[in-house]
């Protein structure tokens, strides 16, 4: 497995860590939910920068990269809807786009 690939699949799991780390109350978890969310954003551009800098793109990495970008943006908006901070309707607009 390509290291792209492998960062993707980081992204995945940052998303999981993020989302329930929202879930603690008090300001450390939020902190560290911050924190995860711009390491999985920098995972984004690396594992694309690094596909394409030392050619691994491949059909599986291209097809894994956006869906493990929907997760981290929906499960941390799916996370706001739990914590009542946006409406549901607001997500179900972004989802069906």
């Amino acid at each position: 497995m390509t290291l792209p690939t492998q960062l993707t699949f980081l992204r995945f799991f940052l998303s999981f860590l993020v989302m329930g780390l929202l879930m603690v109350p008090g300001w450390p978890a939020k902190a560290a939910a911050l924190i995860g969310f711009l390491l999985a954003g920098l995972t984004d551009w690396l594992d694309g920068w690094l596909a394409r800098r030392w050619h691994q793109v491949s059909p599986f990495g291209a097809l894994l990269d956006p869906i493990a970008d929907k997760v981290l943006v929906l499960g941390i908006f799916l996370t706001f809807v739990q914590l009542r901070l946006i409406p549901a309707w607001m997500v179900l607009v972004i989802l069906l786009r």
